[in-house]
């Protein structure tokens, strides 16, 4: 393998997630997995000589697990991978790229897992994957799987809780998504389910069940029903829509949400028919595996209301 492969090869970091990923337009164009950036959070890139920006996803193929981000701030002369266009051969050689567990590289692990490589042979050709038994770990997800020449047979997707079965999206349906740039309506999003448990001076309880939707962890959408539990019988409701704004990166983060907040038939208040939350504050520690497929989050709001 030649080393200067190396250069084309990026590192994603998206919240405390880390993926790999593939310039293949020396504008900046990365050619990543769609896992990796589904979530809508932004996009920080390092390059292989340490420089980092931040990119934007641009076009994604969320069926086939792929997506493009554009990061012009690493061009107009970033090195680049070309696609393949042919399939590689059973038992052909190949080689992943890529950052496996890449947040473990300090300390005595400092020089190893980023950029790291590792070989094996094309186990099987599908109409989507190109099955491989190169060793691939969570942070090599979106990273390129490259033939003797140097160039991308498939984008690392990927793996079986077995032995060496690992998966990567062909290199042709890359390329339809490069000519396409389709870019979906809706580009990734998050969602929580929750619950809410109060009591008053009255000695009412209530208590409500609540789902929050946001996407591209930019606008949210809440909704919450429930009722009395102890005091008067009261049914208990709730719609809200806003816009989020994260501050910082990791796994500790600041969320700000700006919205409005309705809440019908106020059980712990009958005297009160609505009340509309301004703003809400939510400090947070932010859980995710390292293929940023998906995570968790506990965080703590304060919200400051008016009354209608």
């Amino acid at each position: 393998m030649d080393p200067s492969w190396l250069d084309a090869v990026v590192l994603l970091t998206i919240g405390g997630s880390s993926c790999s990923g593939t310039f293949v337009e020396s504008s900046g164009l990365v050619l990543t997995a769609y896992h990796c950036v589904a979530s809508g959070a932004p996009v920080r890139v390092e390059t292989h000589d340490g420089r980092t920006a931040v990119g934007r996803t641009v076009a994604a193929d969320p069926a086939h697990d792929l997506a493009l981000v554009e990061v012009a701030a690493l061009g107009p002369n970033a090195p680049v991978l070309a696609l393949r266009v042919e399939d590689p051969a059973l038992g052909e050689r190949l080689w992943a790229v890529g950052h496996p567990f890449a947040s473990a590289a300090s300390g005595a692990m400092e020089g190893t897992l980023r950029w790291s490589v590792t070989e094996g042979v094309a186990s099987a050709v599908g109409a989507t994957f190109v099955q491989t038994d190169a060793a691939l770990n969570p942070g090599n997800s979106g990273g390129p799987l490259l033939d003797g020449a140097g160039r991308i047979v498939g984008v690392v997707s990927r793996k079986l809780a077995a032995d060496n079965i690992s998966f990567a999206t062909r290199a042709p349906l890359a390329r339809a998504l490069l000519d396409a740039r389709t870019r979906p309506a809706l580009l990734g999003g998050t969602w929580s389910v929750g619950g809410l448990l109060a009591a008053s001076r009255t000695q009412q309880v209530a208590a409500a069940a609540e789902l929050s939707v946001v996407v591209r962890e930019r606008v949210w959408v809440r909704g919450a029903v429930g009722g009395t539990l102890v005091g008067d019988p009261t049914p208990y409701a709730a719609a809200a829509l806003g816009l989020r704004q994260r501050l910082g990166t990791g796994p500790f983060s600041t969320a700000v949400d700006v919205g409005g907040m309705i809440d019908a038939a106020e059980p712990l208040d009958p005297s009160v028919v609505a009340r509309v939350s301004l703003l809400t504050v939510g400090l947070g520690y932010r859980w995710a595996p390292l293929s940023g497929a998906m995570g968790a989050e506990l965080s703590f709001s304060l919200p400051l209301h008016g009354v209608w």
